[in-house]
């Protein structure tokens, strides 16, 4: 007897999003194999900020797990955004 389209095999299994066993027992023996010191001096040479963001980027899928994307989107009306700069009182003297 076939499944149902859109219908789970295992109803109650794993719930979605959760992480399993053994993806928890790999990233436990990476993050003990990855000194995490010399990452770090590593990235503090990196001196342009579109490059560090660039590297964290890289990295981060390797620390927490890719992420998949929310396909719900939910309808806003746009917003107005509106940042005054100005100088303190302090700020005046120096210049």
């Amino acid at each position: 007897m076939p499944f149902k389209k859109g219908t789970s095999g295992n109803p109650t299994g794993r719930p979605k999003g959760s992480v399993s066993t053994t993806s928890k027992l790999i990233r436990g023996h990476i993050s003990q194999a990855i000194d995490g010191n010399k990452i770090i001096q590593m990235l503090d040479k990196i001196d342009s900020p579109t490059e560090y963001i660039n590297a964290i980027t890289k990295l981060l899928p390797y620390s927490i797990g890719k992420v998949k994307p929310y396909e719900e989107i939910e309808e806003r009306e746009p917003m107005d955004i509106k940042i005054n700069f100005f100088t303190t009182p302090d700020e005046e003297k120096e210049d």
